[in-house]
């Protein structure tokens, strides 16, 4: 059964195009992995209650400043730390960063500088070919959240050992990685709709950067407040998934779908638009 889907996997993707995807995914990759284990070291380490008590200080002087980057809310847990000073920016901003280059180089780069008539040239199909950039960067994303995790986690051990809650850990990687499809799925479909590169610039990267703004301005004041409903940020349970209350299983469905509905209808724009080859 396993070698039956395997084959069947196999069969829709282009082989030599996806090492070519992969192989410049991870260059790119490896770059941002460590600037995220960085900053997720460096703030796990900061849980120290002198540095948290500092933290805390800033968040009463600066309300709607840190409200706005997405750092206020609880520190009494090195779980909650993270999400306020971890989840609630730097995994957010960095990763998205990530996404739009990667889209950009898998799918835009080919159409814009023409270098898509060879692709198609070959004996692949125009469905085998988006189909292939599409799972080069859905793999792409997996595995930086997944790597950033998993060091999160070794870090908490090492500095913190026993504090931090698994369980709850691994939903908020989960919740987070499942808002990165969505965030990429808009660039994607993007990509997929534009034949120029300064058109996706535009939109692919333009929306989801204008989302995250429209955030921040959400969290600086109670008359922004309902600015927060215009944005896919709000969908992101991570404060229901610290405070164990709130429907998470909701939200990451909605993401999923939302997500899987960008890539389809990016993946059916391909197929069937007009390319200047």
């Amino acid at each position: 059964m396993v070698k039956k889907i395997r084959q069947e996997v196999t069969s829709m993707i282009a082989r030599a195009l996806f090492k070519v995807d992969m192989k410049k995914s991870i260059k790119l990759m490896f770059i941002f992995w460590v600037i995220l284990v960085m900053y997720s070291v460096v703030i796990i380490w900061m849980f120290d209650p002198e540095f948290s008590e500092m933290l805390l200080q800033y968040q009463q002087m600066m309300p709607e400043l840190m409200s706005a980057f997405g750092m206020e809310g609880e520190t009494n847990s090195l779980i909650a730390f993270m999400n306020t000073y971890l989840y609630g920016f730097l995994m957010l901003i960095i990763p998205m960063i990530f996404e739009l280059m990667l889209v950009n180089q898998c799918v835009m780069k080919y159409v814009d500088n023409g270098s898509i008539a060879c692709i198609l040239a070959t004996p692949n199909s125009r469905k085998k070919i988006i189909i292939t950039q599409m799972l080069a960067i859905l793999i792409s994303i997996v595995i930086l959240i997944s790597a950033t995790a998993m060091a999160g986690y070794l870090s908490a051990e090492i500095l913190f050992q026993g504090e931090l809650d698994v369980a709850k850990y691994i939903n908020l990687n989960i919740s987070t990685l499942l808002l990165h499809f969505t965030i990429s799925g808009i660039s994607f479909f993007s990509a997929c709709f534009f034949n120029e590169e300064k058109n996706y610039l535009a939109i692919g990267a333009g929306l989801p950067l204008a989302f995250y703004l429209i955030q921040m301005l959400s969290g600086m004041g109670d008359s922004l407040d309902k600015l927060k409903y215009f944005t896919i940020y709000t969908l992101f349970p991570a404060d229901y998934i610290i405070s164990g209350e709130g429907n998470v299983l909701f939200y990451n469905l909605m993401m999923l779908f939302l997500a899987a509905l960008l890539y389809s209808l990016g993946a059916i724009r391909f197929i069937k638009k007009d390319m200047p080859i």
